[in-house]
């Protein structure tokens, strides 16, 4: 019962954390157009000794470092929770297949993301986050790609855990009944066995 509440709390918050960073990360995309449309005065200040196109670059590059920085650490606590979410639904489920390959399946996309698209996409973007490379069509369009990729597997993984979310819920509600008509039936056998006359 307890290891059944345990991984629904964990894939609940593996969900939920994975749409707050989404909202993280375009927020944080948005922040230096914010900043540059309506600076206080010492930013004003800043961005004019340095120049409109100058600023506007490094701020962009700042908000980019954030984002790959955050998904990095990220992606590291998502495996931390795959794991445990493996470890709880072994138990919560009875070892059912179905959950573990579900789970199974997310913890690879992380894996995935982690280890192949996220380091190439930090290099890669950061050739474009300057001159020249903000300027070429290809390196731009190889960021692209990547985006895609790594925006895609994570749609996957959501889906995913809208599935495993529905099983747990399911398997509960089965579980639940179980009990309560097994609860009925012994009472009947009670009844039945104390009232010959029946």
């Amino acid at each position: 019962m307890h290891t059944r509440r345990i991984a629904t709390f964990l894939l609940g918050a593996w969900i939920s954390c994975s749409l707050f960073m989404a909202f993280i990360a375009i927020q944080n995309l948005r922040s230096p157009g914010a900043v540059m449309s309506a600076p206080i005065e010492p930013a004003a200040k800043l961005i004019q000794s340095f120049g409109q196109d100058q600023a506007g670059l490094l701020l962009r590059h700042l908000a980019a470092e954030q984002n790959r920085h955050y998904f990095y650490l990220w992606e590291q606590a998502q495996i931390l929770l795959g794991l445990a979410l493996g470890g709880c639904l072994i138990l919560a489920t009875q070892r059912r297949i179905f959950p573990m390959v579900l789970c199974g399946v997310m913890l690879a996309l992380v894996l995935f993301q982690h280890i192949t698209v996220t380091p190439e996409l930090a290099y890669r973007g950061r050739e474009t986050d300057f001159p020249p490379g903000n300027a070429v069509f290809g390196a731009q369009a190889r960021v692209w790609a990547l985006h895609q990729v790594y925006v895609g597997a994570e749609a996957v993984k959501l889906v995913i855990g809208g599935v495993l979310a529905s099983y747990l819920f399911v398997f509960r509600t089965r579980r639940r009944s179980r009990k309560e008509a097994a609860a009925v039936n012994h009472a009947d056998h009670s009844i039945s066995a104390g009232d010959p006359g029946r």
